[in-house]
């Protein structure tokens, strides 16, 4: 049987590799055949997305959930921020899977293969063989989405540990409107944790324990510590709906292990889609999809993941480098910085589309004392 042609192949399934064909489907890009290759039989309701968007966006039909304001707290005393140009949204995983997925069905020339592995990819030419454990494939060009261990350099480099239930209550007295973004900022064992709590509407509620570390924190040092949250919360007679766990690199990638070969392209957490010093990755992965379609739409070849503006890769190793040398006093750093810190210069840093006095801003934001002290400890270390 002949090996099965197409122009482009996607390795991995997830995030980038839906994001990219919505994108061409609702660009009408129809001159390219795609093939997604996912190891997964299927799609579960295995996460959560939240950021900060204007309150009208094109990803409108995705969003379950949207606060006007959020908020932070230390020892009981909370810092609230709202914004009348931004909204905090939440998007549900099985939502975006499942509407992805039906319209990759509908497409012309889109294929997602599901319960399929890639087992190895060999360079023939001008072409690729994808050998998978159900079949052999050959592309003009690959984008590699899958995500890979010991990708990242050594330091800076943290742990953000999560898990997270999405509960029903019978009954809750305290209701809120806003989302509890890091709520009880505290320190244990030298790790560094919060409560995030997002009110779902209707005595439904999404609440998870989250932790900065230098070693991933076990789902059950997570569930100990997830419940106690829970009771502190007066959260009673409730039921789970659903589970959410996960362990998120926050660190920068060795770039050397990114194989420089023709038509060969890298998305989603091995293309940098995750920003090091908070964890998010959706906007920015929906940023190279658009960018990925314009491309297409003009007959040029498509991108990895952009590379970083040289100052936010600077700020956020200088963040990454503060919290590690600090993790026993992040509460601390993070509630200075967040009381002193205007809203929406804080969102648009969180989006990487901060303009220049929002980087003014920032920088005067920072615990001073701290934020010199890495300063001067790393041109020391640089001169020696």
């Amino acid at each position: 049987m002949k090996n099965q042609q197409v122009d482009y192949i996607v390795l991995g399934g997830g995030c980038s590799a839906l994001s990219l064909a919505n994108q061409i489907i609702d660009n009408n890009i129809d001159g390219y055949s795609f093939l997604i290759l996912e190891s997964r039989k299927k799609y579960t309701d295995d996460k959560s997305w939240c950021f900060w968007l204007e309150k009208d966006d094109n990803l409108k039909n995705l969003i379950s959930k949207s606060w006007k304001s959020f908020s932070f707290s230390l020892k009981g005393t909370i810092i609230k921020h709202r914004s009348n140009k931004y909204y905090y949204k939440y998007i549900r995983s099985i939502e975006f899977y499942d509407k992805s997925v039906k319209k990759i069905k509908n497409s012309t020339n889109i294929s997602l293969n599901l319960g399929e592995k890639v087992i190895k990819i060999i360079s023939k030419k001008k072409k690729y063989l994808v050998c998978t454990n159900k079949k052999k494939y050959f592309a003009k060009n690959i984008i590699d989405t899958r995500p890979k261990q010991n990708i990242y350099l050594k330091h800076p480099f943290l742990f953000q540990s999560f898990l997270g239930y999405e509960i029903k209550v019978n009954k809750y007295k305290s209701n809120f409107n806003f989302a509890k973004i890091m709520d009880n900022m505290r320190v244990k064992h030298n790790n560094f944790f919060f409560d995030y709590i997002l009110p779902m509407g209707l005595n439904k509620f999404l609440i998870e324990i989250t932790s900065f570390s230098k070693n991933s924190i076990s789902v059950n040092t997570l569930q100990s510590m997830l419940n106690s949250t829970i009771k502190a919360n007066n959260f009673q007679n409730y039921k789970v709906i659903r589970k959410e766990y996960g362990v998120i690199p926050m660190g920068f990638i060795k770039e050397n292990l990114r194989t420089n070969k023709k038509n060969y392209f890298y998305a989603g957490t091995l293309g940098g889609a995750v920003r090091p010093s908070s964890g998010y990755a959706f906007l920015r992965i929906q940023k190279w999809a658009i960018e990925c379609a314009n491309l297409l739409k003009n007959n040029k070849p498509l991108t990895s993941h952009q590379k970083e503006k040289v100052i936010i890769k600077k700020l956020d190793m200088l963040f990454l480098k503060i919290l590690i040398k600090n993790l026993n006093i992040a509460p601390y750093i993070f509630f200075t910085f967040l009381k002193r810190i205007p809203t929406d210069s804080f969102i648009r840093f969180m989006n990487g589309n901060a303009r220049n006095f929002d980087y003014i801003k920032i920088i005067y934001s920072m615990p001073k004392r701290i934020f010199l002290k890495t300063l001067v400890f790393k041109f020391e270390k640089n001169e020696k």
